[in-house]
């Protein structure tokens, strides 16, 4: 399910269309009221793939599909941390609507009108999550590679402060937030206001901040070669598509 990149970029609700509802895309300051970290937990969580289980832990489950394992994990109490952190996304994305863990669905329930994410429309689900959130660059290790060497020592920081899988393993290092330092950075470099940044999309200040990194690169080089330099690697225009 593809998303156009106009609404990506204008940060708009998303129609998700085989469950009947619309998808509200929170802002960075709504983020904030769960923490980037336990919203980044949540939204891998709900974005579970068999495939990418250790092989010890695939045993059994050729026949069973990435949504009934996923369910019966939501179900189970033995992840009931990664639960609760999958339900405050939830509560994010639906605002409108109650959420109710049901043993093969979860019900998405209003005043006017009752829908679910199930079987037939899960796959749908997470392509609107990894589109809206960027889950599938970070996980082919994509996210934060820009050329700069102030962007090199942010993602450096990622790196180091990944996200754990068990919270018995979280160190005070993992309290550093990827979008807090965008924000602080955008609103020196552009001189923009940090309450106007924390209403950007994810989607918005990755896009803004990529572009950014780019200009500050090519205005370098364009110096440098009208100061004469010579033998300067080339570096790629800042307004080139950036989303292939």
């Amino acid at each position: 399910m593809k998303l156009n990149k106009l609404l990506l970029q204008s940060g708009g609700d998303v129609p998700f269309l085989t469950a009947g509802v619309t998808i509200h895309t929170p802002t960075l300051k709504e983020i904030g009221m769960i923490g980037e970290k336990d919203f980044l937990i949540g939204c891998h969580f709900l974005n579970f793939k068999k495939d990418n289980l250790a092989d010890k832990d695939k045993l059994d489950l050729d026949d069973k599909s990435d949504f009934e394992i996923f369910m019966s994990v939501m179900n189970s109490r033995e992840m009931a941390i990664h639960k609760t952190d999958a339900l405050m996304v939830l509560a994010l994305l639906f605002p409108q609507y109650g959420i109710k863990i049901e043993k093969d669905r979860i019900l998405l329930q209003s005043e006017k009108n009752s829908s679910s994410i199930n079987k037939q429309n899960f796959n749908d689900f997470k392509s609107i999550l990894n589109q809206l959130f960027c889950l599938e660059a970070e996980e082919e290790g994509q996210e934060y590679d820009p050329a700069d060497a102030l962007a090199a020592r942010i993602a450096d920081k990622i790196k180091k402060g990944k996200m754990k899988r068990n919270k018995k393993e979280v160190s005070a290092d993992d309290d550093f937030s990827v979008y807090e330092s965008f924000i602080s950075i955008l609103a020196v470099g552009l001189a923009k206001s940090k309450t106007e940044l924390a209403n950007y999309t994810i989607y918005q200040i990755r896009d803004e901040f990529q572009r950014f990194v780019m200009k500050e690169n090519y205005d370098i080089y364009i110096k440098a070669k009208l100061a004469g330099a010579q033998d300067l690697e080339e570096v790629e225009n800042w307004m080139n598509e950036i989303h292939s």
